[in-house]
């Protein structure tokens, strides 16, 4: 079931977009959201967020207090933005604007992120074959995000979207094992 606030936090993450590219500052705008969003969701951001979502603190008595701790640290187009969400209180939507917002980024510097988990570090060889192969098959910029997991115990699998490529040892030791195992029941 799709999250509600997700068309809610597109046409805020859009508007705060379009702000940015006029402004010229849509890499900083993304980096504050998402030290925001760090700050607010992480485990150590427990009684911050707390504070943020609470329905029981009024309006005005949120905006006093993080006005002065944001202000200066972040641009006034991020300002604006949580300043706006707390007078609606839809601040529980900042979660997804900052994911929105890379998205029209993305959209925008035609770039995709592709997920590859293996078994040890991608050397600096590896990954430039992984992004370029990826590139061209998309036609896109790509951003590799690894992660090592030892349990895939060789190979790569990547993921783009909602498609999966997997070419890890781990999968093919199983699929090896699924057709012993048929094999010899089928004697």
């Amino acid at each position: 079931m799709p999250n509600p606030s997700q068309s809610i936090a597109r046409v805020y993450a859009q508007a705060l977009y379009e702000v940015a590219v006029e402004q010229g500052v849509v890499g900083d705008v993304l980096d504050e959201l998402q030290v925001l969003h760090e700050l607010i969701w992480s485990d150590e951001g427990r009684p911050i967020r707390e504070f943020v979502l609470s329905p029981r603190v009024d309006r005005e008595r949120k905006w006093a207090v993080l006005r002065p701790a944001l202000e200066g640290r972040v641009s006034r187009p991020v300002l604006g933005l949580v300043r706006v969400l707390i007078q609606k209180g839809r601040e529980a939507v900042l979660d997804n604007i900052a994911q929105q917002f890379e998205r029209f980024r993305d959209l925008a510097e035609n770039r995709i992120h592709a997920h590859v988990t293996v078994a040890v570090p991608m050397d600096e060889a590896f990954l430039a074959d992984v992004r370029a192969r990826l590139a061209r098959a998309s036609g896109k910029t790509v951003a590799i995000h690894q992660r090592v997991d030892p349990d895939v115990l060789g190979g790569a699998a990547i993921r783009v979207g909602d498609r999966v490529i997997d070419r890890t040892l781990r999968t093919k030791l199983a699929a090896l094992r699924e057709r012993l195992l048929t094999a010899a029941n089928q004697k």
